[in-house]
């Protein structure tokens, strides 16, 4: 462990009480997921929730494309300040405090290290969101996604110490639980010009990108959907590795698996918005994953 000291710019307390607020809202999937973990794991892996929620709320939240982009690049400052012991903002306090808990603080102040390599990755993933092109190929989604996704879930599975094989299966899980909270959000995404499906997918259905969104459109579009939702369900049932995954992993996929269900039932609803699950549901769900 590092002997560099975290800068004390922000109240321990507040910042992991502000990493709680954005990544363990009451009844939220993550919170359910990661209820029982030890102290020092759940406060790292909430730091690490939080930032990924950070960023993602730029490309939701901020309309002016400078500025969207001056924030990610604020934060790419502020991960760098964390390799030199630096923490100006509570959630990279709080993740620097958590890492060395966990004996990973020398990883993380080390700019070279695969930790920040995939940290990186997560900024890689935000800024392919704020310079939207659209995805040409199969192969340029899964890119994002791995990106977007499957960099935090294989960096959860470190901090849970899991084998190699246990972190390349998170990240497999944190791709195909990307592609089902992208294919939830369909519609809405597509409204506000990001389509997350291969143009080429598309081309091949007959269909361009305002036929996933509009009232009326050809009998191909809910075949697509069709398609899509199969392609993950492949996805989620062949992503463990050796033996029994994490608890934390078992609970998410239980999730996205009661969604994937309710979105296979009604295709169409992809169109209108974001398929939800009852707070009751998904606590009977966690409870049977966890065991």
């Amino acid at each position: 462990m590092s002997s560099e000291p975290v800068n004390p710019s922000v109240d321990p307390h507040l910042a992991h009480a502000e990493c709680e607020r954005l990544a363990r809202p009451v009844g939220s999937p993550f919170r359910l997921a990661s209820l029982k973990l030890p102290a020092d794991r759940q406060q790292a892996i909430t730091a690490l929730r939080a930032l990924d929620v950070s960023l993602a709320e730029i490309p939701e939240t901020v309309s002016e494309p400078q500025v969207a982009m001056a924030k990610l690049d604020w934060w790419r400052e502020a991960l760098l300040g964390m390799t030199r012991g630096r923490s100006e903002h509570p959630v990279i306090q709080s993740l620097l405090a958590g890492l060395d808990a966990l004996g990973l603080g020398e990883e993380a102040r080390r700019e070279d290290s695969p930790l920040i390599a995939r940290l990186e990755e997560r900024l890689g993933g935000a800024r392919i969101e704020l310079e939207y092109e659209g995805f040409a190929a199969e192969a340029d989604l899964e890119a994002y996604l791995d990106a977007r996704y499957a960099s935090l879930f294989a960096l959860y599975a470190r901090l849970l110490d899991a084998s190699d094989e246990q972190v390349d299966a998170a990240a497999r899980l944190g791709r195909w639980h990307g592609r089902l909270d992208r294919a939830r959000l369909l519609g809405r995404h597509a409204r506000s010009g990001r389509v997350y499906v291969p143009q080429e997918t598309l081309a091949r259905h007959g269909l361009d990108e305002a036929d996933l969104y509009r009232e009326t459109a050809p009998d191909s579009r809910e075949a697509l959907f069709r398609e899509e939702l199969e392609h993950i369900a492949a996805g989620l049932d062949d992503w463990q590795a050796t033996g029994r995954p994490p608890r934390l992993f078992r609970i998410l996929n239980a999730i996205d698996r009661e969604h994937l269900r309710l979105m296979r039932s009604a295709p169409a609803e992809l169109t209108a918005g974001r398929v939800e699950i009852s707070p009751l549901r998904c606590w009977w769900l966690a409870w049977r994953a966890a065991w």
